[in-house]
């Protein structure tokens, strides 16, 4: 497993998480946070650089096909040729636990559809629960 973690520009977040869910990515933590790659330099005309805003994207993913795939959401609509795109990287995770099911690694990244829980006799879904039409 792996913690895959990303700051970009907030501009690219709304189509990075977009991607990210049209690949069945779930379970995604967005932060803001301020920031600069080259913190302490100073620019060409030697006056020094504010911090900027910036967000950052964690998410575990279970295989390391997972995390190539993710990363590629992230790269896709980040990606710029200018200064401060952003960075990306990725640590080993060495386990996962599901507060709720106690559901541990693998079973705790995947959906609850379809997923019975020891605990809870039947799933009842009412109006309130539903958005409307």
């Amino acid at each position: 497993m792996y913690l895959v973690t990303a700051v970009v520009n907030k501009a690219n977040l709304k189509n990075i998480l977009e991607d990210l869910f049209a690949n069945n990515f779930e379970g995604i933590t967005v932060s803001d946070v301020i920031g600069k790659g080259t913190f302490g330099l100073k620019e060409a005309d030697n006056g020094i650089t504010d911090l900027v805003d910036k967000v950052k994207l964690e998410m575990v993913v279970s295989t390391e096909a997972n995390r190539e795939r993710a990363m590629e959401c992230v790269r896709s609509n980040a990606h710029d040729l200018g200064r401060g795109a952003g960075k990306m990287w990725w640590i080993n995770v060495g386990g996962v636990e599901r507060i709720r099911t106690g559901e541990r690694d693998r079973d705790a990244l995947t959906t609850q559809v379809d997923k019975k829980i020891a605990n809870v006799a039947e799933i009842v879904t009412t109006q309130i629960d539903t958005p409307c039409s």
